[in-house]
């Protein structure tokens, strides 16, 4: 009696289980079809920040810190598809009048199971990727002199934010 109690349970259980089974499509480009649309899609730059991992100092521009011209405040990035190509190109005011506006051509890549943007040979830290958002930076640590031999340490994430161009 025992047994056959023990071998109805385990009938039982092998029922719940497969009955509960859902059968799941993985696609792994669905994701990045966010950021290249079917075929190609262009970003431009809404803003490049530092926020400061202290609450109480805030964010700030990040463009005069890492040097970033203004005229480069425009480029727009197209993102491929295939291949995982991303062309930059130089829009708007224009750095150098003489120069291609094809500033340069890389690889990129969504990694580490969408954590991380790679671009190029350097991976960031993917905070938004929607339709029309993407969200990327690397963390930094600025430091700035106080005195001889004296100095502050401020932690924070350097974060670009870019829109879709429809």
């Amino acid at each position: 009696m025992e047994r056959l109690r023990l071998r109805y349970v385990l009938v039982l259980m092998v029922v719940i289980m497969s009955a509960c089974k859902e059968d799941h499509e993985i696609q792994p480009a669905s994701y990045s079809k966010m950021l290249t649309g079917e075929e190609s899609k262009t970003w431009e730059q809404v803003s490049f920040t530092y926020i400061f991992n202290d609450t109480e100092v805030g964010e700030m521009n990040a463009n005069p810190i890492y040097g970033i011209p203004s005229c480069a405040l425009d480029d727009q990035y197209k993102f491929y598809r295939k291949g995982k190509l991303l062309e930059a190109f130089d829009s708007g005011e224009q750095c150098d009048p003489d120069a291609d506006d094809l500033l340069f051509k890389t690889s990129w890549d969504i990694i580490n199971a969408n954590a991380k943007l790679y671009l190029g040979g350097n991976d960031y830290v993917l905070s938004k990727l929607t339709d029309d958002s993407l969200v990327f930076g690397f963390r930094d640590t600025l430091v700035a002199p106080v005195g001889n031999n004296t100095f502050w340490e401020y932690p924070g994430i350097a974060q670009w934010v870019y829109k879709s161009i429809k």
